[in-house]
């Protein structure tokens, strides 16, 4: 416990505050009351942070890897490899020891995603709702109930179902068309396609999370690089200049 302790009073120091924090907290049991909780602020050190995005995903990859009623050790595995990529192997090591615990319980999703939304970019929280979808395929199934914990939380993180539909299109390839990325119709106008491009380029652009993490930064600039090639598809065939 004295170690976990440790890990928490500094690599995840971030989430003692607000709903975040008393999950951790209760989940660690000790020295981090509700009443000591809910009087620390945390939209001031909440935004643009690694540490920050590292906690959302360990709260909410929780709350869907259980959706099911199964927590299959290839979707843990998933979490784990996810966690060393983007967040090395000694935090991942040490967070894990929290994961396994949260796994266990039952957080207030609700004010969980209220916490994210309002003191992370949006493209913080696509890239949250993006490993979610991976981590829901990574058993080889999606199942219905854990992709209905995932649309439950998109919405409340401010993602509409739309949004959400394009995010998977765009995440998963699931249509060739590069009108179905950008999430317009064939028959659009220049100037809708180029009004969409420009909502799509303030929405998606990694620039917008950058503070979180290199290895975060490059995934989301992946997903980026399909909408600019969706585009930059359709100028072509319309000759759009």
């Amino acid at each position: 416990m004295k170690r976990l302790t440790t890990f928490v009073g500094g690599a995840l120091g971030w989430a003692l505050g607000g709903p975040i924090g008393a999950v951790i907290g209760a989940v660690l049991g000790t020295l981090f009351s509700a009443e000591i909780v809910g009087k620390r602020k945390v939209s001031s050190k909440f935004k643009n942070s690694e540490t920050d995005f590292h906690a959302s995903l360990l709260v909410l990859a929780s709350v869907v890897i259980k959706a099911d009623g199964i927590v299959d050790s290839r979707e843990l595995n998933f979490v784990r490899t996810q966690f060393v990529k983007w967040f090395g192997l000694k935090r991942t090591n040490d967070s894990f020891k929290v994961f396994s615990r949260l796994v266990e319980n039952q957080p207030n999703v609700l004010e969980i995603c209220n916490q994210v939304q309002q003191n992370m970019p949006y493209q913080g929280r696509l890239q949250i709702i993006a490993f979610l979808l991976d981590l829901s395929l990574s058993d080889g199934v999606l199942s219905q109930e854990e992709r209905k914990q995932i649309v439950r939380i998109s919405g409340y993180l401010g993602i509409d179902r739309n949004e959400f539909a394009q995010l998977e299109t765009i995440k998963f390839n699931k249509s060739k068309s590069p009108y179905d990325v950008l999430g317009i119709d064939q028959s659009s106008t220049e100037v809708e396609i180029k009004k969409m491009y420009r909502t799509l380029v303030k929405k998606y652009h990694p620039d917008a999370i950058v503070g979180m993490g290199d290895k975060v930064v490059s995934e989301a600039q992946n997903t980026f690089r399909k909408i600019q090639d969706a585009y930059e598809t359709i100028c072509k065939e319309r000759v759009i200049k």
